[in-house]
């Protein structure tokens, strides 16, 4: 099963990017993993960084379970904690991470996120899954509030920081050939629409130039006097999804 993947990661306004973003691909699996430090919080680069390396040291050695997914996210937040307690300066960093586990031998997909950065399951160029934010903008919508006035950055889950840090893990996915994800910060996706997204993914040949598309995307609301956080993205495609996506447009 062939795999293909572009990322990119940029700083926007802010004076230094606390996103971190990580894969490996080996000949059975492959594991991928996006990181955004809570902005406002000393260290955040940091525990980025350590959430990354944590869940890649454990998600590229195998074939993930939901059980192993679970205690490499857990072990991450360990981490971070055993961090803080290391070093002051860095005692309220924390980081919000999203992951995706792929088995190359029996074609199947996992992922897990803790916060509001996202992972978008695209097929024949439409989105069929989404992750759902821990964050009290997502948990009015989905009540139906009003949102106005609410801040984007409340979180009610992430890592290194105090409460539930038990990460949402998808089902079992089965893969198809010219399945694509994209795993995001919250940069891009206050940027980019969902609908934008996936209209960008059905007009290109490659991950790179989807991920072209959407740069330059957020870089037009930027000059358009839109203050830019940091910016992250890894698009990662199962397969040739530029002859589904295609196909579909001709039909």
């Amino acid at each position: 099963m062939d795999i293909s993947y572009a990322y990119f990661s940029c700083t926007g306004d802010r004076s230094g990017n606390q996103d971190v973003i990580g894969h490996v691909v080996a000949e059975g699996h492959a594991c991928f993993v996006v990181s955004d430090g809570i902005a406002g919080e000393p260290g955040g680069e940091v525990a980025a960084q350590c959430a990354v390396n944590h869940i890649l040291a454990q998600g590229s050695a195998r074939a993930m379970t939901s059980v192993a997914i679970e205690a490499c996210i857990k072990d991450a937040n360990d981490a971070i904690l055993a961090e803080q307690a290391r070093d002051p300066r860095n005692r309220k960093m924390g980081a919000t991470v999203v992951a995706l586990f792929i088995d190359r031998m029996t074609r199947t997909a996992q992922w897990a996120h803790l916060g509001d950065s996202r992972l978008y399951h695209f097929r024949r160029g439409l989105l069929i899954h989404r992750t759902r934010d821990h964050s009290l903008l997502q948990r009015m919508a989905d009540a139906g509030l009003p949102l106005d006035g609410i801040s984007p950055n409340l979180l009610d889950r992430a890592l290194g920081v105090r409460g539930d840090i038990t990460p949402c893990v998808s089902p079992i996915q089965p893969l198809h050939d010219g399945d694509a994800f994209l795993l995001c910060t919250d940069g891009l996706w206050h940027a980019v629409s969902d609908t934008n997204i996936e209209q960008h993914l059905r007009i290109v040949n490659k991950a790179d130039d989807w991920l072209s598309l959407l740069r330059h995307a957020v870089s037009h609301q930027h000059t358009h006097g839109a203050s830019m956080d940091n910016y992250s993205a890894l698009a990662v495609w199962v397969g040739r999804p530029e002859d589904v996506t295609l196909q579909r447009i001709k039909e």
